[in-house]
């Protein structure tokens, strides 16, 4: 009975960890959008210089997707992409579940908390806000799109999933299938 109520409790620390990731990141996403929409809501600039032409803050509301996909009018969009995102978060929290693997559920906790804190967005004033403005020098298109700190949760966390997926999944996998093949020759 005590072995049991050790893994419950194990279990209940683990996920309150991946709690504090999730409600951090979308955190750092609300507000600074809250910041971003207050600071530009009077101001006649859209802009505000960071580092030369580098790196600006540029207010922008986008009412479609990532690189400003978009399938038709304002609120056919809103409803396509807020239920699009509600499928992708009920996913990803399927996934988040399945995996035991430290480093994915850290990559799933990224991405739902940039999911959600677009979501947010979507529902509560029909865009999202963006205001991270960078232009890579000898890039394929003038200046990089205009994104958020959920957009960069959302790549980060696609990025820790490709390398759990690469290099450690299949390893893991591997070390399964090597020892299953060791075991059928002893026997």
């Amino acid at each position: 009975m005590k072995k049991g109520l050790i893994i419950i409790t194990k279990k209940i620390i683990n996920f309150k960890k991946y709690l504090l990731i999730f409600l951090f990141f979308l955190s750092l996403d609300q507000f600074s959008k809250i910041i971003i929409r207050k600071l530009f809501s009077n101001n006649i600039k859209n802009h505000y210089i960071i580092i030369g032409d580098f790196f600006r803050i540029t207010h922008t509301q986008n009412p479609g997707a990532v690189f400003g996909i978009s399938f038709g009018s304002g609120i056919f969009n809103q409803i396509l992409f807020i239920v699009i995102s509600i499928i992708a978060i009920c996913i990803l929290i399927y996934l988040f579940q399945k995996n035991s693997h430290a480093l994915a559920k850290f990559g799933f906790t990224l991405i739902l908390s940039g999911a959600v804190g677009n979501i947010i967005d979507r529902i509560a004033i029909g865009t999202v806000t963006d205001f991270l403005d960078f232009d890579f020098p000898d890039f394929i298109i003038e200046r990089w799109y205009i994104f958020n700190i959920a957009d960069s949760c959302i790549v980060i966390g696609v990025i820790v999933l490709m390398i759990y997926y690469t290099f450690f999944e299949k390893s893991t996998k591997l070390g399964k299938i090597s020892t299953r093949r060791y075991d059928e020759k002893t026997w």
